[in-house]
């Protein structure tokens, strides 16, 4: 797979990780998790379950893609693999996808963590699927982008994201890769539409002293934590 151009290596139905991450490393810098540097308007996540490798291909050809010139998209931050092992085979405890209300795991606290410094309008989140699907989380997103919309859980990246500052766009991508070439300019089309839409923004509340509520984004005070965003109403 070293040796193959990216486009082709990437074009499988199954994922080395080593592979994704140099390529991430190389053209958009960061790593070993999380690829960017901070100011990009889009959060991308994928790879959760093991099914999850045409989505990490797909996300990872889309970026190679965009840095080589040959796709135009709005600068774009990534996780390609949020779970490794999952990736490779090995059993974690913790269900990743479901961690990012409560941050048990290293991961979810990392990307979390980069989420609050970075802000970002629009957080995708790309999973493997039997066929292609693109929903969001807002009413003005599933008006703007004419896309449907769900209620996810807040246990998810983009029901967290949709309790914060970032409209929630989920892809379901295909696992025949002979499905990628005609879906990477429809997707790049929407993540385009999708920087376009109005900021989120919540009010500020004080709320009981937990370190998860700092964790979200929350200030310490003597007396408390200010947030202003509304994970505590599930926490």
């Amino acid at each position: 797979m070293y040796f193959l151009r990216p486009d082709k290596a990437l074009m499988s139905n199954t994922t080395c990780v080593k592979y994704v991450r140099y390529l991430l490393s190389q053209y958009l810098g960061g790593g070993p998790l999380i690829f960017g540097k901070g100011d990009e308007p889009i959060l991308a996540l994928s790879g959760f379950y093991p099914e999850d490798s045409p989505a990490v291909n797909f996300l990872t050809l889309m970026l190679y893609m965009w840095k080589k010139g040959m796709l135009d998209l709005p600068p774009i931050a990534a996780v390609p693999i949020v779970n490794e092992r999952a990736l490779r085979g090995s059993p974690y405890g913790i269900d990743i996808y479901f961690d990012f209300l409560e941050l048990k795991s290293p991961e979810t606290r990392e990307i979390t963590a980069f989420y609050h410094k970075a802000r970002p309008k629009v957080v995708a989140v790309f999973l493997g699927g039997k066929e292609f699907e693109a929903v969001v989380t807002t009413d003005v997103a599933a008006q703007t982008l004419a896309l449907r919309k769900i209620t996810p859980s807040p246990h998810t990246p983009e029901g967290a994201a949709a309790l914060k500052y970032s409209h929630g766009v989920v892809f379901k991508i295909p696992p025949s890769p002979r499905e990628f070439s005609p879906l990477l300019r429809h997707v790049a089309q929407i993540l385009k539409m999708a920087t376009s839409l109005p900021p989120i923004e919540r009010r500020v509340v004080k709320v009981e002293k937990k370190d998860i509520y700092i964790l979200h984004g929350g200030r310490a005070e003597d007396d408390g934590v200010i947030i202003d965003n509304d994970v505590y109403i599930y926490i």
